[in-house]
């Protein structure tokens, strides 16, 4: 295996290539989900199946009130009416109601920088209330629709999420939100990233960005990939990511690879 100039020059552009591809993952879900969770308006009215649905919601112990209140703020992270669920909406809304009261909690479908205690509020609440199936494919497609090509993600990936998530959606929200300006992920997003996210999606991220300047073909790109993508994770490429630079470890798992992969080619 000769290690010559045009071999030093491929190598260095592997490594360049997965700078590049880490910076994108550690932006993913940064000012997008804030966006949406702290700062769109929720439609006046609410949906047209409130009156036609408010009896059987005073039966199951909420008021019309709680179960607006839920959908609204559910609504706001794209869920379709559809998939919204008046038990939780209205154990969401009422939840809230009584932690804050009801000026502070219909405050939180407006207010861009929420108080201590809305926040507190919200996280406790959503824990309680809003199970992780509802807002799986949420999160996850926030995730994937900030990769380069937004793929769409499996369903066994969504319902991996659901799993993981469930019992702390409130913590994940509260998490994503207060990370945005920072445009980085939240420690819990990550570790239920490495865990569901399957290394192909990073394998195929890597191979992107190698071909994209030419310096290695698709063969090449592919054979680079696949062999580093088992040894890395979602959290691993953020923080590389978030501080611009790859750890050594990182560094000569792609050199070793590269020089694998195009020898005597």
């Amino acid at each position: 295996m000769t290690d010559n100039v045009h071999l030093r020059r491929r190598r260095s552009a592997a490594v360049a290539a997965l700078a590049t591809a880490t910076m994108l993952l550690a932006a993913c879900g940064g000012g997008s989900f804030e966006d949406k969770a702290a700062t769109t308006t929720a439609p006046a009215g609410g949906r047209d199946s409130q009156q036609d649905n408010q009896q059987d919601n005073q039966q199951d112990g909420f008021s019309a009130e709680a179960v607006q209140l839920g959908e609204d703020l559910l609504g706001q992270f794209d869920l379709q009416p559809s998939e919204i669920d008046e038990l939780e909406a209205g154990c969401l809304g009422s939840s809230l109601i009584d932690a804050l009261g009801d000026a502070d909690a219909q405050d939180l479908l407006t207010v861009e920088d929420p108080t201590t205690e809305q926040l507190d509020a919200l996280e406790a609440s959503f824990d309680a209330c809003v199970s992780g199936t509802t807002l799986a494919p949420t999160v996850t497609a926030l995730f994937f629709g900030e990769l380069p090509g937004s793929p769409t993600p499996d369903q066994s990936v969504v319902s991996c999420v659901a799993g993981e998530i469930d019992g702390t959606t409130g913590q994940l929200i509260t998490g994503l939100s207060q990370s945005g300006s920072s445009g980085g992920l939240p420690t819990e997003f990550l570790a239920t990233l490495d865990i569901c996210v399957p290394e192909q999606v990073v394998a195929d991220l890597f191979v992107d960005e190698l071909t994209a300047d030419g310096s290695f073909d698709n063969v090449q790109a592919t054979c680079i990939a696949e062999t580093v993508a088992p040894d890395l994770s979602i959290s691993v490429l953020a923080e590389a990511g978030q501080s611009d630079s790859l750890p050594p470890d990182v560094q000569k798992l792609i050199e070793d690879a590269t020089l694998a992969c195009i020898a005597g080619g």
